[in-house]
């Protein structure tokens, strides 16, 4: 009987799904609140923390009008720096920054809503100007357009019997100096009959020229009635037409401004008052030691 060895390899190992003792798990816990250790406020990292976001906010400037959303944007961001100031001070100052702080807050915040308010009645104002000048281009426009199709229309009418005279004219002119020069006979000259035949012709050139002149002086005043309708209805549409172009000039020429002066101001006063904050706890602690 032969031997054989047994192969040799590696042995699939479970992982161990063991729970850590409880007593060892109190002991992690006790060593983790152990090594905690509370960091002491440090004034002067806190006051230059909130002084550097102060003088960036104060010395912000916003690009074109409206300014409305900058300003909003301004207040939440001046609202925040204040938040992690609070967050960076113990106990004890908080009710200082509150009482010394809200009241500015508040005012920069009233003084913003005051020009965002402002700003939105303008910018409310620009845009009912702009779609009643519309309106306005727009009627005059179509009043123009209709006077060209009426006085088109008008001379339209008029074109085809006017042309058909002035070729009845043509040819009956044409027929007179025909006549004119043609020699008589002798039995036209002894019965007149040549002159009735001139004067005849003459007689229907000069009826149908005064039919031409009429249908002309005709035309001409019909003309002149449609422009006087479009003149007087033109009339109080351009006058509106440049009273809207003033008042957008004028809405136009007072834009509000992005209010960094007032912003830099309220910046400042809140940057004056941080040294004054983080001092008064340094000289509440100082009182009590002396007692």
């Amino acid at each position: 009987m032969s031997y054989e060895p047994r192969s040799r390899g590696m042995r699939s190992r479970r992982i161990s799904s063991k729970k850590p003792a409880s007593k060892e798990k109190r002991e992690g816990e006790e060593s983790q609140f152990a090594y905690q250790e509370i960091v002491p406020v440090n004034p002067e990292e806190v006051s230059a923390r909130a002084v550097n976001a102060l003088d960036h906010l104060g010395n912000q400037r916003f690009g074109m009008p409206p300014f409305s959303e900058h300003f909003r944007r301004w207040i939440v961001d001046i609202e925040s720096v204040i938040g992690d100031f609070k967050s960076s001070l113990p106990e004890t100052v908080i009710g200082n920054l509150d009482d010394t702080v809200a009241q500015l807050v508040s005012n920069i915040r009233n003084e913003l809503e005051t020009r965002i308010k402002a700003e939105e009645v303008q910018t409310s104002n620009v845009t009912e100007t702009l779609k009643e000048l519309a309106d306005t281009d727009r009627a005059i426009a179509e009043l123009d357009s209709q006077q060209r199709i009426r006085v088109h229309e008008a001379k339209r009418a008029t074109e085809k019997s006017v042309t058909k005279l002035r070729g009845e004219i043509d040819a009956l002119d044409a027929e007179r100096l025909r006549l004119l020069k043609q020699k008589p006979t002798f039995l036209e000259r002894l019965l007149g009959s040549a002159k009735t035949k001139v004067e005849s012709s003459s007689r229907s050139l000069h009826s149908k020229q005064s039919d031409l002149t009429r249908k002309e002086e005709r035309l001409m005043k019909h003309i002149d009635v449609l422009r006087s309708d479009y003149t007087e209805k033109r009339k109080p549409l351009a006058a509106r037409q440049a009273q809207l172009r003033q008042k957008l000039a004028e809405l136009r020429s007072t834009t509000m401004d992005d209010a960094v002066d007032l912003r830099k101001a309220a910046c400042e006063q809140l940057r004056q008052m941080i040294p004054t904050i983080l001092a008064k706890p340094t000289a509440e602690q100082a009182n009590q030691s002396e007692q």
